[in-house]
């Protein structure tokens, strides 16, 4: 194992790369391959928290998170590209109104795109960023709050946001150019005490919550969103403002914080409950019903940190399918479990060591490895994003 240091901060910031070799075989090493990268500032006092990651056209890396700023309620909006070694390449820190960006990056007509929202107007923006992580454009969408995007195929993505006017979770189909296709509403219900959970998670005055939305391989779509005074999972085919399904949390205590589609009505889900947490690598849910999620059968996960972001994905290796499952663990290490495709449990990697890390997002790469978006809190005082890459042959000795 190579490890290089390198001062940047003020002479104590630091950045890491990890590379791994075989030693016996005296093999050459791809740098690119498997790394660790910790990621300065030039602003002293930011803390800098992951959202998401992608990869560019070159095999590098875009990476988007936030950060607090002393001129508004919301965090902004920060943006960094690396090479594909995970080297720095620059940065660009939004002060305009562009604040509150949201995952996942978007590609649309094979260019990148993020979510984000306008300080003042509370209206959502489409932002084209190029490799260099220079924001080339931005559109306004017809909606507000916006919570999370993801891709649904080349040219639209599905949108979820909130109507504060309306008291509504909303759910949208929308074009590259901005333009709404499909919308649903879904009524959060009456009383300042529903709506609170939702403004505090967008001013971080209290906690992030785990909204997420998407569209099954059967066009399904589902939000993880308040619907009826409670964080619910609701499936629709966005023909009405009714869900054709509900998956009931307990108001903002419990419920789903991470899904991920496999096939049919089978999906890889993560729940908490009052500080409980629990995760199934394969389980079956009534998309077409009112069920509860503390119903679900699922796995306690012990060394769960409360109120983290729970990921997913899935990777092919040596031709099998498995599903990978991260978050953060209560010693502040990010970790990743494996599931076979039956929904066993197959094994455990972690992350970090030395310093608090949290997870922000994953991503499949180009060769079949993982990249891990998270942070780290440098010389215990500043927060800082870090991209950690796997390498394939990594992840299969993981499930061996």
């Amino acid at each position: 194992m190579k490890i290089q240091l390198t001062n940047l901060f003020y002479g104590i910031a630091v950045v890491l790369a990890v590379s791994s070799c075989d030693i016996g075989d005296n093999k050459e090493v791809n740098p690119a391959d498997s790394f660790l990268r910790i990621y300065d500032s030039h602003q002293f006092d930011h803390a800098i928290s992951p959202v998401d990651v992608t990869q560019t056209s070159d095999n590098g890396y875009l990476l988007l998170g936030n950060y607090r700023r002393d001129d508004t309620d919301f965090l902004g909006t920060y943006i960094a590209s690396t090479d594909e070694e995970g080297q720095f390449i620059r940065n660009t820190y939004m002060r305009d109104n562009n604040v509150h960006p949201v995952g996942e990056f978007l590609t649309l007509g094979g260019l990148h795109y993020f979510v984000s929202m306008d300080a003042v107007s509370l209206q959502a923006y489409l932002n084209q960023v190029d490799d260099s992580a220079r924001v080339v454009s931005t559109i306004g969408i017809g909606v507000t709050y916006p919570m999370y995007a993801q891709n649904d195929g080349e040219d639209q993505f599905v949108l979820l946001s909130y109507n504060s006017v309306d008291r509504s979770t909303e759910l949208s189909v929308v074009n590259m150019d901005g333009s709404i296709a499909q919308q649903s509403a879904f009524g959060i219900g009456a009383g300042q005490e529903v709506e609170e959970p939702i403004i505090d998670h967008f001013t971080r005055t209290g906690r992030e919550l785990p909204f997420f939305a998407g569209r099954t391989a059967g066009g399904t779509y589902y939000a993880n969103g308040f619907y009826n005074y409670t964080l619910s999972l609701l499936f629709t085919d966005l023909s009405s403002n009714s869900p054709s399904g509900v998956v009931q949390g307990q108001q903002d205590e419990g419920g789903i914080s991470g899904l991920l589609p496999l096939t049919g009505d089978v999906f890889a889900l993560s729940r908490f409950n009052y500080g409980d947490q629990f995760a199934s690598g394969q389980t079956t849910l009534n998309t077409s019903g009112t069920t509860s999620a503390s119903d679900i059968d699922s796995n306690a996960m012990l060394e769960w940190e409360v109120d983290q972001k729970v990921k997913m994905t899935t990777v092919t290796l040596n031709e099998f399918d498995y599903v990978i499952i991260a978050t953060t663990t209560k010693n502040q290490q990010i970790v990743l479990h494996f599931y076979d495709n039956t929904g066993a449990y197959v094994g455990v990697d972690y992350l970090g060591f030395s310093s608090p890390y949290q997870l922000g997002a994953i991503q499949v790469t180009a060769d079949n490895g993982l990249a891990i978006l998270g942070s780290v809190q440098v010389a215990g005082k500043f927060q800082r994003m870090c991209l950690f890459k796997k390498s394939e042959g990594e992840l299969v000795d993981l499930v061996q």
